[in-house]
């Protein structure tokens, strides 16, 4: 526990950042809700008040962990990890489904996402696993960490979710640079995912793994880097035609549509396609609050949620857009600032596996926005609606604070 004067060495600017991000979600969530609502004869600001009890209950998340010491979370990091693996194996059962997705349990009047909280306990079980084991050297540990790793990811891939799965490689990737993993073991995990996005196009997938023969060859690698990394590459590639049967029709059709959105405008394409008029009709100032012409009259489906940078770019502009992307570069960039001046491996690794998560989720959903990325189902950090996401977004900022204030010996 802390002392309340503690609060003096909280960061400012993580305090800022958030809060001005969820000011502007509202903002755009409001927008995009209000005149539908009305038109359906509904309450208009019935968005805005679920999510501002989200923003209630996501304070009470922020309180917790900024005012607990998060060396705690070492000791908890067993439980809370099987805790939500057991909350995933069981919405597999009796979840709540919504447009083909099963990924909501719902309490009573009460529904959240075990998908969203376990981004955030998988943060800690690896900052745990990592903080007691300096170096992952040898590919024994390497088996238990993707075993670590990969039973949330097939939960949540078979709910259907790519898109939080794909959250977790990245924050697996990221949390392995920041305790310093060997070389190898980082090529062994990187080397697959870039023969997956190769795969497709075949002779640049030959070209690619004749570069990394060469690479192993002008660095005198063992056989067995050989066999692995380069093994494991060509079993992606072989396995590339069963892992893309795996996908739903859906995601196929959003794979392909983001190559060519225009083959199927009204189908799999509309979302990029609308998304991108919305963004480019936006301008230089935007077309105004409640003005924008694709947010108003309702051209892009759930622009509340995964589509709400559209609502932001096309009312308030490439300004607008500029500024929701200097407040993440400003969150982030302090996140990175606290893993570094951590006084222990623990929160460095917790805060670095934030600053991941984070930046991912941003690069992702604003990547889907402006058609540079397939369409995912992944929310804007402090934007999007939706409660769980909210919630696990403030705690994360609650467990950057808790590192930040204990970064300095207090004397009083």
């Amino acid at each position: 526990m802390i002392n309340f004067r503690m609060l003096k060495l909280s960061d400012p600017w993580l305090w800022f950042s958030a809060a001005a991000l969820i000011i502007i979600g509202f903002a755009a969530i409001t927008s995009t809700t209000y005149n539908s609502q009305i038109k359906l004869d509904l309450d208009p600001f019935y968005f805005v008040k679920r999510q501002f009890i989200s923003l209630l209950l996501a304070f009470v998340g922020l309180g917790l962990f900024t005012y607990f010491d998060y060396k705690h979370l070492k000791k908890a990091a067993l439980f809370l990890y099987g805790f939500t693996m057991l909350l995933l194996v069981v919405i597999l059962f009796t979840g709540s489904s919504a447009q083909g997705a099963q990924r909501w349990l719902q309490l009573g009047p009460v529904s959240f996402q075990p998908s969203e909280l376990s981004k955030l306990t998988l943060i800690v079980a690896l900052a745990a696993f990592f903080s007691e084991r300096k170096k992952i050297e040898n590919f024994w540990q390497a088996g238990y960490l993707l075993a670590l790793v990969g039973l949330p990811f097939s939960l949540i891939f078979k709910q259907p979710d790519l898109g939080t799965a794909l959250v977790f490689v990245a924050i697996l990737l990221g949390m392995l640079a920041a305790s310093e993993a060997s070389q190898r073991l980082l090529i062994f995990l990187v080397t697959p995912i870039i023969s997956i996005v190769l795969r497709p196009v075949i002779y640049l997938w030959g070209l690619y793994l004749m570069v990394i023969a060469l690479v192993l060859f002008l660095t005198r690698s063992k056989l067995r880097d050989w066999l692995l990394i380069l093994g494991i590459n060509i079993a992606v590639g072989v396995a590339f035609p069963f892992l893309w049967g795996m996908l739903k029709t859906y995601q196929r059709q959003r794979v392909l549509a983001f190559l060519n959105p225009a083959a199927d405008p009204y189908g799999a394409g509309y979302h990029t396609l609308q998304s991108m008029i919305a963004v480019g009709g936006g301008g230089f100032f935007g077309k105004g609050f409640m003005h924008g012409t694709q947010t108003q009259l309702q051209f892009i489906p759930e622009q509340h949620s995964d589509f709400i940078f559209s609502v932001i770019a096309e009312e308030f502009g490439f300004i607008g857009a500029a500024l929701v992307l200097g407040l993440f570069a400003i969150l982030i960039w302090r996140a990175i600032s606290i893993a570094l001046e951590s006084r222990d491996l623990i929160g460095k690794l917790l805060a670095s596996g934030i600053a991941v998560m984070i930046g991912f989720h941003v690069f992702a959903n604003m990547g889907m926005v402006i058609g540079i990325l397939p369409v995912v189902g992944i929310p804007l950090p402090f934007m999007s609606f939706g409660g769980t996401s909210l919630f696990v977004g403030l705690s994360s900022i609650g467990i950057l604070q808790s590192i930040s204030m204990r970064r300095h010996k207090i004397i009083f």
